[in-house]
């Protein structure tokens, strides 16, 4: 399911910047950045990379519900850490901060979804709400380390409540292709 959510709203992004910039390829891609040896995804280059940097669960709203319902286990609420990050090489750096301004533009105007407002939003997903994500310049420097990359522009955002129960189907929806 997490995938199919993060293809949802990256349908949704790449529809925004291709119809802003008047493009006919996409933007937006989902994946890594580096390979597992460490060599930069050369499909990464002049799009907008969205890549999972977390998976947290919503503790506090898990406690409040286990007693209403005895003898199952409760729903599982994660929210998702989501990094946009835009590669444009060649010294190409004002237009990686351009694309960066119209996923945080694009965010402001678009930080709920659901099923009617994203096309291929999992069956089951009712609303999913977005805020973007303060990390701090040591965290930040911390976290281009571990990728193995440099720093590059970018903007992370925390996906909230996002439910998994016994009844959760997963089904596949069409990849964010670069």
């Amino acid at each position: 399911m997490i995938h199919n959510v993060i293809t949802s709203i990256g349908n949704k992004l790449n529809e925004h910047i291709k119809n802003k910039l008047s493009l006919n390829e996409d933007a937006v891609i989902v994946s890594s950045l580096v390979d597992l040896k460490g060599n930069l995804n050369q499909e990464i280059e002049n799009k907008i990379t969205i890549f999972l940097l977390n998976i947290e669960e919503e503790k506090v709203s898990k406690n409040a519900n286990f007693n209403a319902n005895a003898g199952l286990n409760p729903t599982v609420k994660v929210n998702l850490h989501l990094m946009f990050s835009a590669h444009f090489p060649n010294f190409n750096y004002l237009e990686a901060l351009k694309y960066i301004s119209i996923v945080i533009e694009f965010f402001q105007a678009n930080n709920t979804f659901t099923s009617s407002n994203t096309p291929g939003m999992p069956s089951g997903v009712n609303k999913i709400n977005a805020e973007m994500l303060n990390i701090s310049i040591e965290e930040i420097s911390k976290l281009w380390g571990n990728i193995g990359a440099n720093y590059i522009p970018s903007v992370a955002y925390k996906f909230k409540q996002i439910y998994f129960n016994s009844t959760t189907f997963s089904e596949d929806i069409a990849l964010v292709i670069g």
